[in-house]
């Protein structure tokens, strides 16, 4: 376990970067907001961020969980909020996907000055331990023997899980039952118990089962192996080329945020997460440290969206 206290306080002596401009004449703490609830994965990643650089530049750095609407309801609040370098969005791959889902109040591109990313979580596709099935080739010949007989459970409709089966059945020409759950928890139990053939689901919700024997890994979604998983081969290496599903970590500014203060924020940010704190604290959480500087997140921006453009537009066709 990590010890929160003693790892702060080292991350403090690591960062050594200069306190935003507007702290030193301002006691109203930075806001890290999060549009997900209490100890999801997101509120647990942005928590740490607040402890590392509210200790570095001597200040509050408070996290406002904004949850609601499918991430929809806090991300529209950052949008809106003024461009001073004060509040933070810290999200996932639904600030894209929510754009192609329904109708948002904001661009998820114009309305925000990319900060950082700062860590991704591949997802795996999995079986039971005793399935027939012990790879992706097994997976798409049987899928192609019984056409919408073979299932796969995902943590939602139009979750990143959802999307990994439907890039699968795009990319192999496959049709099969998509079984969607509300709860990954849940996908997990019914994959090894056999309710579903297989299943999608991120690292973490399933490592417990894996590592116990209980599930088998087949791939994992991204374009190299995992961490947490080096001997799970990548789908691309099963003929799939092309195949990378991630769901990343970026934090945003409201759009206008000056540039020396996006700078400012990103060089913290890109210096917390090299350090080997942050590394061990994505073990932790079944994340992979994955770097990007403001200017390479703004300048990929666009193509982020038209990807999950694409990947949502799997879902529902």
């Amino acid at each position: 376990m990590i010890n929160r206290r003693s790892t702060v306080m080292c991350l403090a002596g690591f960062l050594g970067v200069a306190r935003p401009a507007w702290t030193q004449v301002s006691a109203q703490p930075m806001r890290i907001v999060v549009p997900t609830g209490p100890g999801t994965g997101s509120d647990a990643t942005a928590r740490f961020v607040a402890q590392a650089l509210g200790a570095s530049w001597q200040m509050p750095v408070v996290v406002d969980n904004k949850m609601g609407a499918g991430g929809v309801i806090g991300t529209d609040f950052v949008a809106k909020a003024p461009a001073d370098g004060r509040t933070l969005l810290l999200t996932y791959a639904s600030h894209y996907t929510n754009q192609w889902l329904g109708k948002t109040p904001y661009d998820a591109v114009a309305d925000f000055e990319p900060v950082a990313r700062i860590a991704s979580s591949a997802l795996v596709l999995v079986t039971a331990a005793d399935s027939p099935l012990r790879s992706v080739a097994d997976v798409i010949a049987a899928a192609r023997l019984k056409p919408q007989a073979l299932s796969y459970g995902s943590s939602g409709t139009g979750s990143t899980s959802h999307m990994s089966g439907a890039l699968l059945a795009h990319m192999a020409h496959l049709q099969f039952n998509h079984v969607p759950y509300k709860a990954p928890g849940q996908v997990a139990i019914d994959a090894a118990s056999g309710q579903v053939d297989t299943a999608f689901g991120g690292v973490a919700t399933f490592l417990p089962m894996i590592r116990s024997g209980r599930l088998r890994a087949l791939a994992v979604t991204t374009a190299v192996p995992s961490q947490h998983l080096p001997n799970v081969p990548p789908m691309a290496a099963s003929g799939l080329a092309g195949y990378d599903v991630s769901t990343p970590i970026w934090v945003f500014a409201p759009r206008g945020t000056s540039p020396g203060a996006v700078a400012r924020l990103s060089q913290a940010l890109t210096r917390m997460a090299a350090t080997a704190e942050f590394g061990s604290f994505c073990l932790g959480q079944g994340l992979d440290v994955d770097i990007q500087d403001a200017a390479t997140a703004k300048a990929s921006a666009p193509a982020e969206l038209e990807k999950w453009r694409q990947l949502v537009a799997l879902t529902t066709a």
